[in-house]
Order: structure tokens, then C-alpha cells, then sequence
């Protein structure tokens, strides 16, 4: 079975930990495999683990109104994902489904909470590389919506973006 490198490349969330930190979340993760076509989330449902992928490529893909699937990203050996439901325990925005046969290796939220008992400096360095991830995804679509609705066939819509960057960013209210 193929971990991620021990200096951390393939996998940006063991880049900071030390060989012993990298050695005690490996031994609390579980490895799967999938075949392509395989749905390893999906949207709607909620599952609380973070997937690393090992091997293999993946989609994610978005359900729309009309019920066909827009692809929002492609994920690689050392991509991330499953991080929103894993820290806030809600339905997957969105499906993740292996393109190629993947191998991936999952952290529960169970043994995550037994990762912050038995060595907090991991589990810090976990959610520290998880919230820059979820920061740069964030800052990404913020980029990507403001191209949206530059777009002038969009017109109708800046004013809802305005008020929902608004809400956002200093109420938190919706």
C-alpha cells in the first residue's frame, strides 16, 4: 500500500508534521480502493471523513436543477477532500467519483477525535493545513463568481451577489 512521501510533497496536509506526528496519523487512517466510475461521496449525504487521495485521479461533480452534473474540479495523488462535512456536520455539497481506480486513505472523524487526545500538535496541524485549503477554495470561487457576474448577460444577478457577499463576509446571518 503507497503513503504519501515522507517529506510531506505528494500531500500538502503532512507537509509541517514530523516523521513521529506523519507515523500516528497513518496509523489511524484506512485504505480503500475504488474503481473508476466509482461515487466516493456523495452529494447530499453526510459523512464525517477527510479522504487523501493515495493513487488514481477523481472528479467532483455538482448535481444541477436540470439534473445533469457540472465537473467543479479534478483531484490528483495528495488532494484533500470531504474537509467541509468533515469539521461541520452537514450534507456533501457536491459528489466525488473516481475517474481512474483510486486508492485513497481515510481519517473518520472518530479517530481524528482520538488523534486530538493522543497527539493535539497532529491534529493542530491537520485543521491548520484543512483551513488553508478550505480558505484557498474559498478565495477561488469568490474569484470565479465575481467573473460571473461581470459578464454582461449576468447583469440581473450582481445585485443578489452584492447582498449575499455582504451577508457573508459581515453579518454570517442567513
Amino acid at each position: 500500500m503507497t503513503t504519501p512521501d515522507p517529506d510531506g510533497t505528494q500531500c500538502a496536509l503532512f507537509a509541517d508534521m514530523t516523521l513521529d506526528e506523519r507515523q500516528q496519523v497513518l496509523e489511524l487512517v484506512e485504505h480503500e480502493t475504488y474503481s473508476a466510475r466509482e461515487v466516493i461521496i456523495r452529494e447530499g449525504l453526510s459523512t464525517q471523513i477527510l479522504w487523501i487521495i493515495v493513487r488514481g485521479r477523481c472528479e467532483v461533480v455538482k448535481l444541477l436543477k436540470d439534473k445533469s452534473e457540472k465537473e467543479l474540479a479534478g483531484l490528483r495523488p495528495g488532494s484533500v477532500f470531504g474537509e467541509m462535512s468533515f469539521f461541520h456536520p452537514a450534507p456533501h455539497s457536491a459528489s466525488v467519483r473516481a475517474l481512474t481506480d483510486v486508492e485513497v486513505m481515510r481519517l473518520s472523524r472518530e479517530r481524528f477525535d482520538q488523534l486530538c487526545e493522543s497527539s493535539p500538535p497532529a491534529a493542530l496541524k491537520i485543521t491548520e493545513s484543512m483551513v488553508g485549503v478550505i480558505a484557498q477554495r474559498l478565495r477561488c470561487m469568490d474569484d470565479w463568481m465575481c467573473d460571473l457576474i461581470e459578464q454582461p448577460d449576468v447583469v440581473s444577478h450582481q445585485e443578489e451577489w452584492q447582498e449575499f457577499r455582504a451577508k457573508l463576509y459581515a453579518d454570517w446571518e442567513f
